[in-house]
Order: structure tokens, then sequence, then C-alpha cells
């Protein structure tokens, strides 16, 4: 995935700004993944959304920087 993302960002954007596209685009990119799971979590084992919101959003939170940065930047790293 950070593979395929990357070589779309590089088809569209030049190299110098690639890199400053691309990682805010993971980090938003896991995020709402993160916070939609953590809601679709709450909604099957039928706990209340408007208690849980701070649990979900740090969820989503925490899924942005560590998948969405660290990933992002480890991948950048190898390449």
């Amino acid at each position: 995935m950070y593979g395929k993302l990357w070589n779309f960002v590089n088809q569209y954007i030049d190299k110098e700004h690639a890199l400053a596209v691309y990682l805010p685009i993971l980090i938003v990119g896991w995020t709402i993944i993160g916070t939609v799971l953590g809601m679709g979590v709450c909604s099957v084992i039928r706990i209340n959304l408007v208690q849980s919101l701070s649990d979900i959003v740090c969820v989503g939170g925490y899924a942005g920087i560590i998948l969405g940065l660290f990933g992002g930047i480890l991948y950048l790293y190898r390449k």
C-alpha cells in the first residue's frame, strides 16, 4: 500500500514536493481508517458511541501517527 501510494503521488507531483504530500495523505488516511474501524467495533458490540467517542478518536489518532507517519518514514527510509 505504501509503495502504490508513493508511485501515485510521484506520478502527479514533482519529486521536490512529493514528500510533503505523501506523509499527510498517509496520516489522514490511517486516522480515518482507525476511526471508522473503532466506530464499527463499538457498533458491533453495542457500546454507546457518544460515551466512547474520546476512545475512538484516540485510537484513530494513534493509528494515524504510528501507521501513517512512522510507517511512511520507515518506507521512505528503506527506499
